[in-house]
């Protein structure tokens, strides 16, 4: 029974177990902001994981129809973008088939955005790019998946068998579009009033 002596603005209003786990992810996201990094919100798995040579579908028949194997004409720029030092010929030629690989799924001007938001889209395992997408696309749609990735292309990085039940993806991909214009300092502090907002009177 409570005390006669409590009062309601005494009372603490303990998290729930998904208030606390926001709690964990906005530590993890402000983390990534203040280094400078477009973080991937991981979705969980289901327990069954799913192979790695994902069946060609519809979906990824689309998105090679936009184009065949020729480089972008923004391959140029979207090297000249990348702010570090390609040490070797074959470092370089694998950034140019990632970015003509985004180009070809994305677009040639979405995918220069990306790579000038995460440049470590040239890095990335490319082969997974296609795949991925087709996943996200069975959940949103195709066109729905792919302003996601461009609003958040640290999910360039997710494999395919990480990501089924994306809605957390598709949640932080438009609260990391809005922060990131944002000052450092202020899109940590935005993220955390965001998602602490409720867990104590």
């Amino acid at each position: 029974l409570p005390s006669p002596h409590s009062s309601p603005s005494s009372k603490m209003v303990l998290p729930s177990k998904l208030t606390a786990t926001l709690v964990a992810v906005v530590v993890f996201t402000t983390a990534m902001i203040a280094d400078g990094f477009a973080p991937a919100i991981h979705p969980g798995t289901t327990g069954s994981r799913l192979a790695t040579t994902t069946k060609t579908t519809h979906l990824q028949a689309a998105v090679r129809g936009r184009g065949g194997a020729k480089p972008s004409p923004l391959l140029e720029d979207a090297l000249s973008s990348y702010p570090y030092i390609f040490k070797t010929e074959s470092e370089k030629a694998d950034a140019s088939a990632n970015f003509n690989e985004l180009a070809r799924l994305y677009g040639d001007e979405e995918a220069l955005g990306m790579v000038k938001i995460e440049p470590n889209a040239l890095k990335m395992q490319r082969e997974n790019f296609a795949k991925t997408l087709d996943i996200f696309a069975e959940q949103f749609g195709l066109e729905a998946s792919q302003a996601m990735v461009q609003r958040n292309p640290g999910l360039l990085g997710i494999p395919p068998w990480n990501a089924e039940n994306a809605e957390s993806c598709m949640a932080f991909s438009y609260v990391i579009a809005v922060t990131r214009p944002l000052p450092k300092i202020a899109a940590a502090g935005l993220l955390l009033a965001l998602l602490t907002a409720g867990v104590t009177d």
